[in-house]
């Protein structure tokens, strides 16, 4: 899922700014976790992008079989 345009408020190298960007929302499964927070920080423009994830205890069991099928 990609977020439209929001404003980002930061501090960074000691500076505070703002700027314009877009967030995106990625799904997997538990056992590729941390390959995709390493690939999608090699792959993304900026020297430490802000790359957040959390583990999903419970869904549906629909969503589930889907995004099973999708990652297996």
């Amino acid at each position: 899922n990609v977020m439209p345009a929001m404003l980002s408020l930061f501090e960074w190298n000691g500076e505070r700014g703002e700027t314009s960007e877009a967030g995106a929302l990625f799904k997997t499964d538990v056992a590729l976790l941390r390959r995709a927070i390493a690939r999608l920080g090699e792959e993304h423009p900026y020297d430490e992008p802000a790359v957040l994830a959390w583990r999903c205890d419970e869904t549906t069991p629909g969503t589930a079989a889907w995004l099973g099928g999708l990652t297996r």
